[in-house]
């Protein structure tokens, strides 16, 4: 589905990502692990094209045999949320408080769909996420929903086109035990559906729960990779070691 290859990234002087490689099978849950500033948001945001003015990348991002690295704005509008969508990280950040939750749905819809039922189709996808009074929260302004219904409101946002792969930008950092687990579920859930899965997180926690694959960065760097039994049986690189030690 999606295959990286010496990707580098800057931010200004900054090298950022330093030859990052690595590929995503249909139908797969990948985990990107590591501290905070280890480079695991800035890949997202590469695959997305979503990239500050000031960055500069190189090496190749190829989704389903296509580059995506200097595809223009245009082009790259007609990926993004179609086939490729993201759920980011703080959704009290990412939801428009003065739009009702149905219309920011709506619209992520309608970027890419014309007619049909769209309140339908939003309504099953609100259900599809677990929330069961759904026409409550169609209505709703995201101040009123709590933080794990507005988390699942982005997690609609992000599937709504039924997307390919659906990257996930620590999705459940700010929510407590039993939110966590229905959200990672929801993760498990588009993988049955045979969509994949790119999932950052720095809790090994949420590894053992959802993943297949486990990369491990440190720096902008891969010092570790391979799938969950081997990361978790046997971690090779003292930073994994060090990593596992502290769940």
């Amino acid at each position: 589905m999606l295959e990286v290859k010496d990707l580098r990234l800057w931010y200004g002087d900054r090298g950022i990502l330093k030859g990052i490689s690595f590929y995503l099978m249909e139908g797969e849950v990948l985990c990107l692990v590591g501290e905070s500033g280890s480079g695991k948001s800035s890949i997202l945001l590469s695959i997305m094209g979503l990239l500050p003015e000031n960055a500069k990348i190189s090496g190749s991002i190829k989704f389903q045999g296509k580059e995506l690295v200097g595809l223009s704005e245009r082009k790259y509008r007609s990926i993004r949320g179609r086939h490729i969508s993201m759920v980011f990280q703080e959704p009290s950040a990412y939801l428009d408080p003065l739009f009702k939750i149905g219309t920011q749905i709506e619209e992520a819809y309608r970027a890419h769909f014309k007619g049909g039922e769209v309140k339908r189709i939003v309504l099953e996808t609100l259900k599809k996420v677990g929330i069961r009074d759904g026409e409550r929260v169609y209505n709703s302004y995201s101040h009123q929903l709590s933080g794990g219904l507005r988390q699942r409101v982005c997690i609609a946002i992000a599937t709504v086109c039924n997307p390919k792969i659906v990257l996930a930008d620590e999705p459940t950092t700010a929510l407590d035990v039993s939110l966590q687990s229905r959200i990672l579920r929801l993760f498990r859930d588009m993988k049955e559906e045979g969509k994949s899965v790119i999932l950052v997180t720095h809790d090994f926690g949420v590894v053992a729960e959802v993943a297949d694959r486990v990369i491990v960065l440190k720096d902008g760097e891969i010092v570790e990779e391979g799938n969950t039994f081997d990361i978790f049986d046997n971690p090779r690189h003292p930073y994994t070691q060090e990593l596992l030690r502290a769940i």
